[in-house]
């Protein structure tokens, strides 16, 4: 799922332009995004309403469809944010209906990573990976002016 751009990361790193392991500006950032959202988040969404659902013995597709959907609707919150940073609703907009996009596929992962393993622990240990990772720079799979471009072909295979 994430090799391309752990792949690309460690490249980086080699090649001078990142560190190993960074940090936000503001360390409570990092600590919403990366610890107690996943932990709140997937108690929530995984560890209550997937089991529910589940529980209610609803078709595997509607719960793994459904409930990503809901989830990724809870994100929909981040507007406010964007339109402060950037003036323009239509920019918010856009970006927040691409965060609903990528948080229902996500959504989806975490809750079939739930369903197989039967581990609330792993769909946190997931999102905390994930949003560790935060969503993939794949400017490099197109740009020959990319620091990494040299390393294309390799980094689309792994893509």
């Amino acid at each position: 799922c994430f090799l391309g751009p752990v792949v690309q990361h460690l490249l980086d790193v080699r090649e001078g332009y990142s560190l190993l392991i960074s940090g936000n500006d503001e360390p409570l950032i990092d600590l919403r995004d990366q610890v107690v959202a996943p932990l709140t988040e997937e108690f929530f969404f995984r560890g209550c309403l997937v089991r529910l659902l589940d529980a209610a013995e609803l078709p595997f597709a509607l719960v793994l469809i459904g409930s990503p959907v809901l989830f990724s609707l809870a994100h929909t919150h981040h507007y406010a944010e964007h339109v402060k940073r950037q003036s323009s609703k239509t920019g918010a907009l856009a970006q927040v209906a691409f965060q609903v996009l990528y948080t229902s596929l996500f959504g989806a992962y975490a809750t079939y990573v739930l369903l197989r393993t039967g581990s609330t622990i792993a769909a946190i240990a997931v999102h905390m990976f994930c949003n560790r990772q935060g969503f993939p720079d794949m400017s490099v799979l197109a740009s020959d002016d990319h620091r990494l471009a040299r390393f294309r072909l390799v980094l689309r295979a792994l893509y």
